[in-house]
């Protein structure tokens, strides 16, 4: 079965048919390239402003469950939670939204993410110079559907390492950062001593 088949497929929008040169109707969160991690989630903090010149439709703006992908490399796909809702979603990615009663969100989020996916998405964008995957990739997509119950046991699983390994990298992060602070004092406290 193609993904196309059991998901809405569509890439993002075209920034400049919407932005407004001066005098914004509304103002929007944008996900950008830099604010998805190759690890799959969203960096809130590295999301840009977009001044839209109309209000725009839901087709453009993130949905939670929705599935994100990036259209250049490392092709990460990120699933779009509570907190990152309402964002709008540019050319430079693809949106996939499924039918949960046949696709989970987690499960699809999983799938896609696993070399063997990134792989065959690498070999289909290597026949342009820009590196970048044709949406229609996405809709062509050959997928497997596994029984509900299976999806969501790999979705569960999944959610569990991405949760455990960001709390990881938080950690790892505020350790280097306690330890410059005691390396620091020690050597400022030798200094003041001699």
């Amino acid at each position: 079965m193609k993904l196309g088949e059991v998901a809405s497929v569509r890439s993002g929008l075209v920034l400049s048919r919407k932005l407004a040169r001066d005098n914004p109707v509304q103002r929007y969160r944008l996900l950008n390239l830099r604010s998805i991690t190759p690890e799959g989630y969203i960096d809130l903090s590295q999301t840009d402003i977009y001044d839209a010149k109309e209000t725009l439709t839901g087709e453009y703006l993130t949905q939670c469950g929705d599935i994100v992908i990036r259209l250049s490399a490392p092709y990460t796909a990120v699933l779009i939670d509570a907190e990152s809702e309402g964002m709008v979603v540019s050319s430079n990615f693809v949106i996939v939204r499924t039918d949960p009663q046949v696709l989970l969100p987690g499960y699809l989020y999983w799938l896609l993410n696993t070399p063997e996916v990134k792989h065959k998405m690498f070999e289909s964008s290597s026949s342009n110079m820009l590196g970048a995957v044709k949406p229609k990739f996405f809709s062509e997509y050959k997928i497997t559907p596994l029984p509900i119950s299976k999806q969501q046991t790999i979705a569960a699983i999944n959610t569990l390492a991405k949760s455990e390994a960001k709390l990881l990298q938080q950690l790892t992060k505020a350790k280097e950062q306690y330890y410059e602070i005691v390396l620091r004092n020690t050597y400022d406290e030798y200094k003041r001593s001699n």
